[in-house]
């Protein structure tokens, strides 16, 4: 049996290029809303507050999140302050864990394969969702970790037998609750439920291994449940019943947030693995990967949880993020069987390529910077797309569908930063909340101001009805607000207004905005009433 240092260096060209262009990319702004800057907030919150063990939301217990994201978010603060380089750095350090985790599970399936594990690592690194959403703060690449550690622990190998590390897969069953809750039980229960298909030591003896299964979720659930037990006497009711009961049953039927038809993975499943499935390289060889008993765990592994997730009511497309190893593993047998790839990938980039090129000629509401640099990423796609077009194997075809996703990134920056930085009014709120005067948010608050302002007090989010309330009780207070155009010439001003989502944000006091005459129009018939707000 290899070491693991002999694994890794099968891995380390895929790790190397994928680390570095991700810390190149995720430096390029600054942590974007709603998602990473809900999550920065949240573990804002449970700091400031000392909330260890409840995750915050604007002053309240949070139920659909778990703290192990946030712990590690104040481990690195602990180090270093509070700041936002360290979630940076741990996004892109839990990428390189998943690529890497990925290629060493392909060496423990094919261990006398060993490029497969090379293969298997650039697949993951080619998967253009995969490294677009790493840039991102959330915790489906936490909870892909903890996934494939658990499978990594399902496949321990001494020599060829096969002996499950079930102390191991009972640790990672832990950590993936406190990662994302009940949903990594899918993610691992699919491949531990069809484990007589493709697992040895299930088709040995299959009694004694669903015994050891069970015994270690079930130590799994024990260990989530020391963070578990404590946090629900710390919660209020509401806390304890959402976290119990909605935040699982409340998506399964009828859900009450993100609700899709059963078929609604099927295209989007498409668009997340472009361009690799656009090319008859694959198609040829589809049905010789589906009867090969040796890819019989990506298979079920892929098959099962799309169907468990297209039955489930709430959808979302990064729910199906850590599953993508499984699509790495049989990209990466695909390439084995028939190394040299179509060109597809390269035809794609040279469309993206004169596409940024053009952008330059349209009437598009762009930042000056994006129609200066268009021209200039453009041609540089234009070159990966003939390097592609030469070289056609799959970690030369990765590393370009990796280089080009990258330079569209950085061409669309300055747009970024135009229309997604709300770092301007969350400084503007400071100084209000530090000057004592209460905020306000007119609508779904989902704390995207409260870490760039480092706001210690709640944000009021509030339909127009009650905001007009509020106002009144409130007139030297500031209210946040969300408007098709910018204030007009002549008409009065906010205190300040900033592109938003080709929209505009602007901040009122709210006397002057109580004033406005578009505000005298009658009230909403239903007050105190928000949708899709977290609990």
């Amino acid at each position: 049996m290899t070491s693991l240092r002999d694994d890794l260096r099968l891995l380390w060209a895929p790790l190397l290029a994928w680390a570095v262009v991700a810390l190149l990319s995720i430096f390029l702004h600054g942590p974007l809303p709603l998602y990473s800057t809900r999550t920065l907030a949240v573990a804002w919150e449970m700091w400031d507050r000392g909330s260890w063990l409840v995750p915050l939301f604007n002053g309240a217990p949070y139920s659909h999140k778990t703290p192990l994201l946030p712990w590690l978010l104040h481990a690195g603060w602990v180090l270093g302050g509070v700041n936002d380089i360290w979630p940076r750095l741990l996004m892109v350090l839990l990428g390189t864990l998943v690529i890497a985790q990925s290629g060493l599970l392909a060496r423990r399936l094919f261990p006398q394969q060993p490029p497969l594990a090379t293969l298997t690592a650039w697949a993951m690194a080619g998967l253009w969702y995969f490294f677009l959403f790493s840039l991102q703060l959330m915790y489906e690449l936490l909870l892909a970790a903890t996934v494939l550690g658990g499978l990594l622990a399902l496949c321990r190998r001494e020599q060829q037998d096969w002996r499950p590390n079930w102390a191991g897969f009972a640790l990672a069953v832990g950590l993936g609750l406190l990662a994302k809750g009940p949903v990594v039980l899918l993610h691992l229960g699919v491949p531990l439920l069809t484990a007589r298909l493709w697992h040895p030591a299930a088709r040995a003896a299959g009694s004694r291994f669903a015994r050891h299964a069970a015994l270690a979720v079930l130590a799994g659930i024990g260990l989530f449940a020391l963070w578990l037990v404590p946090a629900l006497v710390l919660g209020d009711p509401e806390y304890r019943q959402a976290l119990l009961v909605t935040q699982t049953a409340g998506r399964i039927k009828d859900s009450f947030d993100h609700a899709e038809p059963a078929w609604w993975y099927l295209p989007i499943l498409l668009v997340l693995l472009a361009p690799w499935w656009w090319s008859g390289w694959w198609w040829r060889q589809l049905p010789g990967l589906w009867r090969d008993p040796a890819l019989r765990l990506p298979w079920a592994w892929l098959l099962g949880v799309l169907l468990a997730f297209s039955l489930i009511s709430g959808k979302q497309a990064y729910y199906l993020l850590p599953d993508f190893p499984a699509i790495a593993l049989l990209l990466a047998a695909a390439a084995w069987r028939r190394p040299r790839l179509d060109a597809v990938p390269a035809l794609v980039v040279l469309v993206l390529g004169a596409a940024l090129i053009a952008a330059r000629q349209l009437p598009w509401p762009l930042p000056a910077a994006v129609l200066a640099t268009a021209p200039l990423a453009g041609g540089v796609l234009v070159l990966i797309a003939l390097a592609l077009w030469r070289w056609r194997t799959l970690p030369a075809q990765a590393l370009g569908l990796l280089l080009a996703v990258a330079t569209v990134h950085a061409a669309a920056t300055p747009l970024i930063r135009q229309q997604f930085d709300l770092t301007p009014t969350a400084k503007r709120l400071a100084q209000a909340a530090q000057a004592g005067k209460p905020l306000a948010f007119l609508g779904p608050y989902q704390l995207q101001f409260h870490f760039a302002g480092r706001l210690q007090q709640p944000v009021a989010a509030l339909d127009e009805a009650d905001a007009r309330v509020w106002a009144r009780t409130h007139p030297d207070g500031l209210l946040v607000v969300e408007a098709r155009t910018s204030a007009r010439a002549g008409a009065p001003q906010p205190l300040f207004q900033q592109p938003w989502r080709m929209r505009w944000l602007q901040v009122w006091p709210a006397a002057t905005w109580l004033a406005l005459p578009e505000q005298q129009r009658p009230l909403s018939p239903v007050a105190h009433h928000l949708p899709e707000q977290p609990r």
